[in-house]
């Protein structure tokens, strides 16, 4: 079983804990639970996750360690949280293929209930439950004392910059280099990778490699969006390129463990075949 599958195994079990405890209060919460295992199970490439577990093992975190998949799961936890308020914000109407979770649930809204004001309200809620859910699975993944503390400073900033890029985003900002780089650049590999790191209790000759592996792939991540975009300023595969391939060698010789360098120079590869298609 890869990373994904074990990520999403851990992911889906420790919601539908939640879930009974949603029940316990009222039956009707527990829809908020399913809500949000419904999305998970829409699919996903589950980048982050595996940055963090990969991050992980490249610092010397052991292979069979389960509180990793743990970590990478709450990762993509906030990320759903992302999701759901950024289809809501713009007003998509699918996710992967299915009605976006404000789209579901104003089909569904009792009779009676303003429909779109059902579907938003309901967004707010879900999205902001998989939030309070990514950090308690986060602090309850076994990691404990400096290692999770330096690993929450930043979970934490992650989730700071999340919040500030959509608002650039949604308030117009020209600086659209200045969003890319808070919603997708450090929030997609940067902060990812450095959990991972910091779980593992990286020292600095491990970790200054790895930060710059993420940096450079966040920002080919920025890139590659732009150009998906068709942004007037997109600059195109050859830079993608580059920047991949700048990632790749800043992990040549650091002293990490040569499975996880594999791994995500495999994550590298995998982003420049994407953008080259």
């Amino acid at each position: 079983m890869g990373v994904t599958e074990r990520v999403d195994e851990v992911l889906v079990r420790f919601l539908l804990d939640r879930r009974a405890e949603l029940a316990g209060m009222d039956p009707d919460a527990a829809a908020l639970a399913d809500e949000i295992v419904r999305i998970v199970e829409a699919g996903g490439k589950r980048i982050r996750p595996a940055l963090c577990v990969w991050a992980f093992r490249a610092a010397g975190g052991g292979d069979k360690d389960e509180r990793i998949l743990r970590a990478g799961a709450a990762i993509e936890l906030l990320h759903t949280s992302a999701l759901v308020h950024d289809d809501l914000m713009d007003r998509d109407v699918e996710r992967r293929g299915e009605p976006a979770t404000h789209v579901r649930f104003a089909k569904e809204a009792p009779a009676g209930v303003d429909p779109d004001g059902f579907g938003t309200a309901a967004a707010v809620l879900v999205g902001d439950l998989a939030l309070v859910l990514s950090e308690r699975l986060m602090r309850t993944s076994g990691f404990g004392g400096e290692r999770l503390e330096a690993a929450m400073t930043r979970f934490d900033r992650m989730r700071a910059e999340m919040a500030a890029g959509q608002f650039l985003d949604v308030s117009g900002s020209e600086r659209r280099d200045r969003v890319r780089a808070l919603k997708t650049g450090s929030y997609t590999a940067e902060g990812p990778v450095l959990i991972g790191a910091a779980l593992a209790g990286a020292e600095p000759a491990a970790e200054g490699p790895l930060r710059v592996y993420g940096r450079l792939l966040g920002e080919a991540f920025q890139l590659r969006d732009d150009v998906l975009d068709d942004a007037p300023d997109a600059v195109g595969a050859a830079e993608i390129d580059d920047l991949l391939s700048r990632a790749a060698r800043s992990l040549e010789e650091a002293p990490l463990r040569r499975e996880g360098v594999d791994a995500l120079v495999a994550i590298a590869n995998a982003l420049r075949m994407g953008a080259a298609g």
